[in-house]
């Protein structure tokens, strides 16, 4: 992942945890371990668009949540950061069990299930995102379109931060910028969800 989109993840999960402001472009910097001037050109766009405003005065303070979300979502390219894909002949709830790394990270739609408390209502998806090596045994193959299509991505050094799944605001970015009906579906319906809960800070944060 690019450096400005996780300095965007981490404002947007700071926004979800009820913290939308930072003393300084510097104590930002410093607490993601970026560089200021890569940090400083991250906010650009999000202070272009009004989603967040920089000050000396007042540090740095995110605006409107949902609006750098769109912004993140538009920017994401999920596909770049794949390194290996196959597809299996089990159910992608299966996979996602046999992932035996504790390093690994879940994305995708594994992660906003895992988000929703793990109770999936929205679709059923044959596709399963992990960022790292998930440390998976030796399963059966399938034809390309058939069974479950297991994507392992690259993950960015700051990613292991927020858990073992990706923070909403990712799941939300990666699905958005991935093909098919039923990440159209996901994401239809997490902006559901947002505009449903639009007096919270930003529900998909």
């Amino acid at each position: 992942m690019p450096v400005v989109e996780a300095v965007w993840r981490h404002l947007l999960v700071g926004a979800r945890e009820g913290r939308r402001r930072w003393p300084s472009l510097s104590a930002l910097a410093a607490e993601l371990g970026t560089p200021i001037s890569t940090t400083h050109r991250s906010l650009a766009h999000p202070v272009e668009i009004g989603a967040m405003s920089v000050s000396a005065l007042d540090g740095l303070q995110v605006l409107d949540p949902a609006r750098l979300l769109v912004l993140f979502a538009a920017h994401r390219h999920v596909q770049r950061d794949i390194a290996r894909r196959s597809w299996v002949a089990l159910r992608a709830v299966e996979v996602e069990r046999l992932a035996a790394s504790p390093e690994v990270v879940l994305g995708g739609f594994g992660a906003v299930v895992a988000h929703l408390g793990g109770a999936n209502a929205i679709a059923e998806y044959n596709s399963v995102l992990f960022y790292g090596d998930p440390g998976l045994p030796d399963l059966p193959s399938a034809p390309a379109g058939q069974g479950t299509e297991v994507l392992i991505a690259e993950p960015d050094p700051l990613l292991v931060r927020y858990g073992r799944v990706t923070p909403f605001s990712q799941a939300y970015a990666d699905l958005f910028s991935l093909p098919g009906w039923q990440a159209a579906r996901f994401v239809a319906e997490l902006e559901l969800k947002r505009v449903a809960n639009s007096d919270e800070p930003v529900l998909l944060v």
